[in-house]
């Protein structure tokens, strides 16, 4: 899936996608696209975004900031007017001083193929091979691992909005599958990742 739907809007930029905090939010999570919600429910309104994100899976001093929406492989954001809010502290992504390269190769290779969608209107990878947008928008979840559909604050799954394959988008080597959920309820966004 090459093309552009006229749905989606690519690399959005930060002050479009978070609802304050902007520049902490940005300084550690990268927008991929922002996705029109009445696309999944046509009575639905508004937006959600799909993130590329890579917090430190070894540095367990940050489980202190877990909750029940930001915890090991998932991230979450109250949605307030169509933009993202942060759901624990940002200390959830400090980083070892190992992980810090890994991390600094997303960063860097994420403005390399924004920058290169920006100047030619495609996604391709730093080999200027075309790369796919997204690997399922709505539908029934196809999954890497498990079913890890995230639950809303009633007890409800909340509904499967898109998923990507990081690769596509980065060239970090730490490539996973990201799932993008929303609660239109309690208007709560989910991202959660899975490797093979």
């Amino acid at each position: 899936m090459s093309d552009i739907p006229n749905y989606l809007k690519m690399f959005p930029e930060a002050n479009e996608v978070f609802a304050d905090r902007i520049e902490e939010h940005s300084k550690l999570l990268f927008p991929l696209f922002t996705i029109e919600l009445n696309q999944i429910n046509p009575e639905w309104k508004g937006q959600v975004h799909m993130l590329q994100f890579n917090e430190d899976p070894y540095n367990t001093k940050t489980a202190k900031y877990f909750n029940e929406y930001c915890k090991d492989c998932m991230i979450g954001f109250d949605v307030i007017d169509g933009k993202y809010s942060f759901k624990t502290d940002f200390r959830y992504f400090d980083l070892s001083p190992d992980w810090k390269e890994w991390f600094e190769k997303t960063r860097t290779s994420y403005s390399h193929i924004k920058q290169k969608y920006k100047e030619t209107g495609k996604l391709t990878n730093s080999y200027n091979e075309p790369k796919d947008i997204f690997e399922q928008i709505g539908g029934e979840v196809v999954w890497t691992q498990g079913d890890e559909t995230p639950i809303d604050p009633d007890g409800n799954k909340m509904t499967f909005i898109a998923k990507v394959y990081t690769l596509n988008y980065t060239d970090d080597f730490c490539d996973k599958d990201i799932y993008l959920f929303y609660s239109e309820k309690f208007k709560i966004a989910v991202l959660i990742y899975q490797t093979t």
